[in-house]
């Protein structure tokens, strides 16, 4: 619905959602930088300290951590995702006990992990790779993933804290959180590794640390401040059906495993990518434990690089979820766009960097023989030419997951890693081991092509019949809601909106938007108010207004107003007041800086 007469284009609208938007990136650009970088720092403090034996256990542990992220991403990021939601439609009760669902759930399969792991330790060495036939190996392989296993429940804790927090309104707490945990686990093993000598039990001593750390900045958010409705009082107290609270929960899964399955496809790829090399190396076609060495480099760098396009998704997917609540496809498209620009400018500034250090780059692994530099050098070119198409890709994914495009999503995770990737994987590594690392830029652009083609084919035979929704932005001219009002009365008329629920809605519009102008706004100019109005199926009717002004909460307004003879804040208020009394629901928020009301019919 266009609606007529209007001459506010969005422009300004998109202006406040890019001040959101950027205030949700900043501090999940440096979380996520800050863990790439610690990563790779404790990569180089345990190889440059140990060795080789040490590097080799770091590897061998490298599936319990990717089960750990599989299991926490799985749930907290859907869980966030869907939070994100239920707060966007008010339904604050839900999902405060979504939450307690979700967060009972990890930390028992914490337990359970912490408990079957060190009951069946020796096991899980042989499984892992740390066979009795390699003494040395399995001890210092035990020593390293025992204390892992054990902190399991803390690893789940602090999946939920970070994921939670940051969808709870407050990305600066869970960027400084997260931050801290990964600086302080890159000084705590500098400390214990190299400082005083102690090990493999050093280095997983500082992640544990580290994270125990970063799980006590995070549960601030549970005790205190303003932002969000996460509080441990709340979270403990809150009722609701049973029914509705796994519904959110299956949702939930849905949304987070569909994308988290990803780290055991990771899994899988690197144990196939060094088997596929060693096989190479036996048969004198390659240097094979140099090939092995490359890619770990090329894994390595691949942290940094993918980095950034996580950060600008982790940014997007509140904000698309909030915004797909009241089927805002407007903004929805901006948001999309923002978050691969935001992805795109950084990342092809760092790749251009990394290509043009690759030979100091190689040399701070350790691999600085001539035959060495060559062969890390051109892998590593190689690898940057796929990260632009893996960002766009990561960030396509990750727009569909929030916007309840669950399928979509899993489809295109399931196609790049299941049905492009490992074959091309096994086909380069079985004939052409030499150009092994054309698989990535391969994998990612056949990917991106596919999915991108299918997205259109989807959006083509999707149009039958979109949910009703009339969209505008205006500043604070009477004119210009006089305008307004014409394109809500005519959005009722052609959506048959029943004669009473109109009459409601444009009331509602009128005396929100006049209270806003008159109460909250300074006259300055860059003031706008956002407007969204949905008839959804049902039928059910939503009233979706955010502005720029100050903190203003018109639920505030009061009739005593009257005792001080202000006639015109009694005429608001008696405006505000009707409208809570004739609405199914009447709610306010400031999100980011913005007031956010939602009114239901």
């Amino acid at each position: 619905m266009t609606g007529r007469g209007v001459r506010i284009t969005g422009s300004s609208f998109r202006s406040m959602i890019g001040k959101m938007y950027l205030r949700m990136f900043l501090p999940s650009f440096i979380s996520a930088l800050a863990l790439s970088f610690a990563n790779i720092a404790d990569a180089l403090v345990v190889g440059n300290r140990i060795g080789e034996t040490g590097l080799a256990v770091i590897g061998l542990a490298t599936p319990v951590y990717l089960i750990y992220s599989f299991l926490g991403t799985g749930f907290a990021g859907g869980g966030a995702i869907t939070h994100a939601r239920l707060t966007a439609a008010e339904k604050r009760s839900l999902a405060l006990c979504h939450c307690r669902r979700l967060a009972g759930q990890l930390l028992l399969a914490g337990a359970v992990i912490a408990l079957l792991g060190n009951l069946f330790l020796d096991t899980l060495l042989t499984w892992l790779g740390a066979g009795p036939d390699n003494p040395e190996i399995r001890q210092l392989c035990a020593e390293y993933i025992r204390p892992l296993l054990t902190a399991a429940p803390l690893f789940f804790f602090n999946f939920l804290l970070f994921y939670f927090v940051r969808s709870d309104d407050n990305p600066g707490l869970a960027s400084l959180g997260f931050t801290i945990g990964s600086v302080l686990d890159l000084l705590l093993n500098i400390l214990f590794v190299i400082v005083l000598r102690l090990g493999v039990r050093g280095a997983v001593s500082a992640t544990v640390i580290a994270q125990a750390v970063a799980a006590l900045v995070l549960s601030f958010h549970l005790f205190s401040g303003r932002n969000g409705i996460l509080r441990l009082k709340a979270i403990l107290s809150a009722g609701e059906d049973r029914g509705k609270i796994m519904s959110a929960c299956r949702s939930s899964y849905q949304i987070g495993f569909s994308s988290s399955v990803s780290y055991l496809f990771q899994f899988l790829f690197m144990l196939v990518g060094n088997r596929l090399l060693i096989s190479a190396g036996t048969q004198g076609r390659i240097d094979g434990a140099l090939a092995v060495a490359v890619f770990d480099l090329v894994m390595n760098c691949s942290y940094v690089t993918v980095s950034v396009y996580q950060a600008a998704s982790e940014a997007m997917s509140p904000l698309s979820a909030t915004f797909s609540v009241v089927h805002d496809e407007q903004s929805l498209r901006f948001i999309l766009l923002l978050a691969i620009l935001a992805g795109l400018l950084p990342g092809l500034v760092l790749c251009l960097a990394i290509g043009f250090l690759a030979g100091p780059v190689a040399a701070l692994f350790g691999l600085s023989g001539e035959d060495a530099r060559a062969m890390a050098v051109y892998a590593l070119r190689v690898f940057l030419l796929s990260s632009p198409l893996s960002g766009i890709l990561q960030v396509l994914v990750c727009y569909n997951q929030s916007t309840k495009r669950v399928r979509f999503a899993a489809f295109a995770t399931l196609l790049r890693n299941a049905v492009i990737l490992l074959p091309v994987t096994l086909l380069l590594g079985i004939f052409r081991p030499d150009e092994f690392w054309w698989l990535f830029p391969l994998t990612e652009g056949l990917s991106l092509a596919i999915v991108l083609a299918l997205a259109r084919w989807r959006q083509k035979t999707m149009r039958g019949n979109p949910v009703p929704v009339l969209t505008r932005t205006i500043t604070n001219d009477n004119r210009e809601l006089g305008t307004l009002l014409e394109a809500a009365r005519d959005f009722c008329s052609e959506n048959l909106v029943p004669p009473g629920t109109a009459a409601l809605l444009q009331l509602a519009v009128e005396e929100l938007c006049a209270v806003t102008m008159a109460q909250a706004f300074s006259g300055k100019s860059g003031e706008y108010i956002r407007i969204t109005l949905v008839a959804e199926p049902g039928p059910r009717y939503l009233l979706y207004i955010i502005n720029s002004a100050p903190y203003f909460n018109p639920l505030d307004m009061k009739m005593a107003k009257a005792q001080q003879d202000m006639a015109a804040d009694l005429l608001d208020s008696i405006g505000v007041l009707m409208i809570r009394k004739k609405a199914k629901s009447f709610n306010y928020r400031n999100y980011q800086g913005y007031n956010v009301m939602t009114v239901e019919f």
